[in-house]
């Protein structure tokens, strides 16, 4: 998953492209551990979508656009909208589930 800067994102967001996004800090376990399922995801890319991850560790004033303090915290964003929001890691079928979800709303 390619390291972004919120630029980054916002580029992406503003060319329309569906997005997933992981926020995430170093010294979070949890973060590190939800790596294999979101590299499986990006591999897969069953939902043709664009994978990023911005750390906050770098980039700090994301976990205020966040609104929440749990991490990793997840985005589906379609058509330039956020479609969801999914905190924590509860294994690759939930994350999966969030997405398929978050693309019907």
């Amino acid at each position: 998953m390619e390291a972004w800067t919120p630029d980054d994102l916002k580029a992406r967001l503003d060319q329309g492209e569906r997005v997933f996004l992981k926020l995430w800090k170093r010294s979070c376990g949890i973060c590190k551990l939800s790596t294999p399922a979101t590299d499986k995801m990006e591999k897969d890319n069953e939902f043709q979508m664009t994978f990023g991850k911005i750390c906050i560790d770098d980039h700090p004033e994301m976990m205020d656009v966040a609104g929440t303090e749990v991490l990793p915290v997840f985005f589906v964003f379609d058509q330039k909208k956020k479609k969801g929001m999914f905190t924590g890691f509860k294994g690759l079928d939930k994350l999966q589930e969030f997405v398929v979800d978050s693309l019907k709303a």
